[in-house]
């Protein structure tokens, strides 16, 4: 059975195709429009077979609730914007120690960060063994192993911390 995640992220995703007036429900006239934009064959026809599977109440229009089936689809959505809402502020945050990472060692100005470039920051932070502590570093974060950091590998790398950190996003 599909989690109610599924569910909302599959209605919203019928929702952004077909509802192009933006109120909540399609009507068969969008779903015409959508067909004849993707150059279906038979248009209609494709919009009849879609309000068949989900008009249920056979109004004309495919509502939310239609769409989503039994769950409560009201709390099932603000629990979806709020994890959408987590994910955005848990981007932002991967941003910032980007930003914050690239502030502390880039020394020249380009976008990689060199191993001299660590253990200068490193010494400038009072680190007791700065080399030590940029080899460390370019193990974790340097995936090529150029012996560089990129903004990629930086991306990367904090975006692994933030899953381990919220395992349930």
């Amino acid at each position: 059975m599909a989690s109610t995640q599924n569910i909302v992220e599959e209605v919203q995703k019928m929702l952004d195709t077909y509802d192009t007036n933006k109120d909540g429900e399609i009507t068969k006239a969008e779903a015409v429009e959508y067909f004849k934009g993707k150059k279906a064959f038979n248009p209609e026809r494709s919009a009849i077979y879609l309000f068949q599977v989900y008009d249920k109440d056979n109004d004309g229009k495919i509502t939310i609730k239609e769409l989503a089936g039994d769950i409560d689809f009201d709390k099932a959505l603000k629990e979806y914007k709020e994890k959408q809402a987590k994910s955005k502020q848990q981007e932002a945050e991967v941003e910032e120690d980007i930003e914050a990472f690239i502030l502390r060692h880039n020394k020249d100005d380009n976008t990689d960060i060199t191993k001299d470039e660590l253990i200068q920051g490193f010494k400038e932070t009072g680190a007791k063994d700065p080399e030590k502590s940029a080899n460390f570093i370019l193990t974790e974060m340097d995936t090529n192993k150029d012996g560089t950091i990129t903004v990629k590998e930086l991306r990367v790398y904090y975006q692994k911390v933030q899953k381990l950190l919220n395992p349930d996003q």
